[in-house]
């Protein structure tokens, strides 16, 4: 008998929602994470409409939300016209039970689902527990965990590596990651609510676009983020002083001063995608099957979209003994990552003017700017099956 039905690698998101999915539907499932806790290094933390309700469907909805911010709105600006308009989630109202978006850390979210997992008795959790290798014996995997200078092995019929972007699991199964990074990095301040008299109107989410360069705003529970991209030539060093910033900010607003700022870093973006979501027993979600910039907050998203639907399809095949549908599902969300994931989050970023354009005729269109908040909110990424 197999140790296991199937073993989660990283305890991100991703890989946990994955593993309520398997625990809830009887399948005996282990999560290994790396670490000694759960990663608090956190860059997403949008929630759309699809996510949302997989959070309800996994039983962590309410306690998410309490703690999560409601955004309703999306708001855009150009340098020289000021705020163009803003476009309502309410128009999503009948298309999905979640006409809005979430914003929360996602080291905030993963306590949440860690602590629901704890309650099932058919998965266990190990920190510490670092995979070192799969062996594929056709019909059940051997997976060797490295935990306390020691290695040990686990049986199971198949592995999820949720493990990130740089994920052994992948690289284990021999699966390529080819990709391309983006020009320069992004600069992230977070302030607190004194950006509000800096920035007159702002609205929860806003887009500010000029003819160079642009500037999001995010409101977050507890701070807000100002993200700018830094271009090529520029030091990390030289982009994380207040003046450095202020230039680049006064481009956009000439009578922008600096609110308080709470902290500041800088990190890199590239655009990858897996060459398969799976090899023989072994499958690929989240950041080590898609990695794109973070413009739109779609790529944690299209993860746990990721787990929930393999996970969903790897509960079946246990059930049944048969893994077509398995395969189909692996298949469907890597092409879901390479034909519409990094292709709408790649223009976003290199066309930025037409993207603001595009967005200008909408706003007297309710039709138009309906199926395009549709397409913001990823409804049109995964097609979740229907509810028992």
């Amino acid at each position: 008998m197999l140790d296991r039905d199937v073993i989660v690698a990283g305890a991100g998101p991703v890989g946990l929602v994955a593993a309520l999915v398997l625990a809830e539907a009887g399948l005996r499932v282990a999560v290994l994470e790396k670490r000694g806790e759960l990663n608090q290094v956190s860059k997403a933390s949008t929630y759309h409409a699809p996510t949302l309700d997989i959070l309800d469907r996994v039983g962590v909805y309410e306690a998410f939300s309490r703690q999560a911010l409601h955004i309703d709105r999306l708001q855009y600006r150009t340098v020289e016209s000021g705020v163009l308009g803003e476009l309502g989630f309410e128009l999503l109202e009948g298309v999905t039970p979640f006409p809005f978006r979430k914003h929360l850390e996602q080291s905030l979210l993963t306590p949440i689902l860690l602590e629901k997992l704890r309650g099932f008795a058919n998965a266990d959790f190990h920190f510490n527990a670092e995979f070192s290798g799969v062996e594929d014996r056709g019909d059940n995997i051997v997976v060797t965990i490295r935990r306390d200078g020691k290695d040990e092995t686990i049986t199971a019929r198949f592995l999820l590596g949720a493990d990130g972007a740089h994920s052994d699991v992948r690289h284990a199964v021999g699966i390529g990651f080819d990709g391309t990074a983006y020009p320069g990095f992004q600069l992230r301040i977070r302030t607190d609510n004194t950006i509000r008299d800096v920035v007159k109107d702002i609205g929860p989410v806003t887009y500010l676009v000029g003819k160079t360069h642009s500037v999001s705003f995010l409101h977050m529970p507890d701070n807000w983020r100002v993200i700018l991209r830094v271009p090529e030539g520029i030091s990390e060093e030289t982009a994380l002083t207040d003046e450095w910033a202020l230039e680049r900010l006064r481009a956009l607003i000439p009578d922008f001063y600096m609110p308080n700022v709470v902290d500041k870093d800088c990190y890199a973006a590239r655009k990858c995608i897996a060459s398969a979501g799976f090899a023989g027993n072994v499958f690929l979600a989240g950041d080590a099957l898609h990695l794109t910039n973070t413009r739109g907050g779609m790529n944690m998203n299209c993860g746990i979209h990721d787990g929930f639907m393999v996970a969903n399809a790897m509960a079946e095949a246990v059930r049944t003994g048969e893994r077509a549908a398995l395969d189909a599902a692996a298949t469907e969300r890597h092409r879901v990552s390479s034909e519409m994931l990094l292709p709408r989050t790649d223009t976003m970023v290199s066309q930025e003017n037409a993207w603001i354009t595009k967005v200008e005729g909408l706003l007297s269109d309710k039709d138009k700017a309906r199926a395009y908040l549709a397409q913001t909110a990823m409804l049109d990424m995964v097609e979740l099956p229907a509810r028992a």
